[in-house]
């Protein structure tokens, strides 16, 4: 005669045995997870990565745009004061390396010169003077639209002047006096612990042209 407890055993020895198949699954499963999470740690470590790379390129360039339009400004505002000059008369070319600027009268006079930081004519550093009262009445530019302190004093203007003249595949440079200039005004800016590269460069030709009879 089968007892009760004999009838139940088998049905005790499958749950026990399906008991302990669960456990092997469940820590399997557990170990599997947290070798997804490592791998998913893994790819998500690389794609920060490249963002940060992405980002990092995207200020860089955006700064190169900056300072490469504000050395544009910069040149374009010195070769316009260039332009009002008289062109010369005579046959020796000046260097303006050693004189003062707001004494220059012609072309030839800003010749191999340079200034850092850039400044006004009369002397006025750019981006504190109020160029429109300039040359009238001394008055500081307002706190909130000048340029941050220093800024201005990484970058730094030169000029080189040419006597030129046409030739038939453009303009060929002269040792001799000629009736043209060439000025090349460059701009070029130093970063911090970095050697100065240039942001940018405007040339024009200037002619001396006889009046009319």
């Amino acid at each position: 005669m089968t007892t009760r407890g004999e009838v139940r055993s088998p049905f005790r020895r499958q749950v026990i045995a399906r008991g302990a198949g669960l456990r092997r699954i469940a820590t399997c499963r557990r170990a599997f997870t947290y070798a997804e999470s490592m791998i998913a740690l893994a790819v998500l470590s690389l794609a920060g990565a490249a963002l940060l790379t992405s980002v990092a390129g995207a200020v860089s360039s955006s700064n190169d745009s900056v300072y490469r339009s504000i050395g544009k400004g910069l040149a374009e505002q010195l070769i316009d004061e260039i332009a009002a000059a008289k062109f010369p008369v005579g046959t020796a070319t000046a260097s303006g390396a050693l004189k003062i600027r707001s004494s220059f009268a012609t072309i030839d006079d800003y010749s191999d010169w340079t200034e850092s930081p850039p400044r006004t004519k009369a002397g006025e550093l750019l981006g504190t003077d109020n160029g429109e009262f300039a040359d009238a009445v001394s008055r500081p530019r307002a706190v909130e639209l000048q340029a941050a302190p220093g800024f201005l004093n990484r970058f730094t203007r030169s000029v080189l002047v040419e006597r030129v003249k046409p030739g038939p595949t453009g303009w060929t440079v002269e040792t001799q006096n000629t009736l043209h200039r060439r000025v090349t005004v460059t701009v070029s800016y130093t970063a911090s612990n970095q050697l100065a590269r240039t942001v940018a460069q405007v040339s024009r030709a200037f002619s001396s042209v006889a009046p009319s009879p």
